[in-house]
């Protein structure tokens, strides 16, 4: 685990260079996303010995199962941009969103990239040792801490990503955890919240919206662990 954290970040940094060096705008282009994805190959060919198998293409799962993975998130903006509009009376909407070339081509490849790391190799392999509950506070924990970015915004705004990407770990884990976690699946997920984040862009970084996103993620996971609790509090077998 330490060993693919830090893999993770020094392949991050390496890609921030690379994009930097090459003057590619943030708007286009993140490759950074690619640091998670890009370790879990790395420790692929570090550990042969542990004979991970990353799960992608799976015929197996249901239509049904990627629908609910794009629809959850659509869910959850939704009600965060209802609290933010009809309650709070904020509008999270403005003119600064990122190009189409963004939406429309890297969007997909950098949350493919993400979950590769995160879920494809990370959880699925912290998920031998642990119960779903305590794993996923793991990787929820390690994904919010990674987005270095977002610091510049204070410890009260970053004590809410952790919420929230903790929150959207747990869901993701119950989506993902009976299919061998499935990148494809997760990433589905994945990139409707990165889609739903466009639509508040103007305001992300204010810690009012992050409390309120926060908030709904987190009311969201306490329920799935609720309807799910064995998958969460029940310890794996080990193999």
């Amino acid at each position: 685990m330490v060993i693919f954290y830090a893999l993770a970040f020094v392949f991050t940094i390496i890609l921030v260079g690379i994009q930097e060096g090459a003057s590619i705008s943030p708007e286009a282009v993140i490759l950074a996303q690619w640091g998670p994805g890009l370790a879990a190959l790395a420790m692929l060919v570090i550990f042969r010995g542990d004979h991970h198998r990353f799960s992608i293409v799976d015929r197996s799962i249901p239509l049904s199962r990627y629908a609910v993975a794009a629809l959850v998130p659509l869910g959850g903006a939704l009600a965060v941009y209802l609290i933010n509009t009809r309650i709070l009376g904020a509008i999270p909407f403005g003119d600064s969103t990122p190009t189409p070339w963004l939406l429309h081509l890297w969007m997909p490849l950098g949350a493919f990239g993400e979950e590769l790391g995160w879920r494809g190799y990370l959880h699925k392999s912290l998920d031998i040792r642990h119960t779903g509950l305590v794993s996923s506070f793991i990787v929820g924990i390690m994904w919010a801490l990674w987005h270095v970015g977002l610091y510049q915004n204070g410890i009260l705004y970053m004590g809410f990503v952790l919420v929230l990407i903790v929150s959207y770990s747990v869901v993701i884990y119950a989506l993902v955890q009976a299919m061998s976690f499935n990148v494809i699946l997760a990433a589905v997920f994945h990139l409707m919240i990165n889609i739903t984040n466009l639509f508040s862009y103007s305001i992300i970084n204010e810690t009012s919206f992050m409390v309120v996103n926060a908030l709904v993620w987190a009311a969201i996971a306490f329920t799935v662990v609720l309807a799910r609790k064995p998958l969460f509090v029940l310890a794996r077998p080990r193999t």
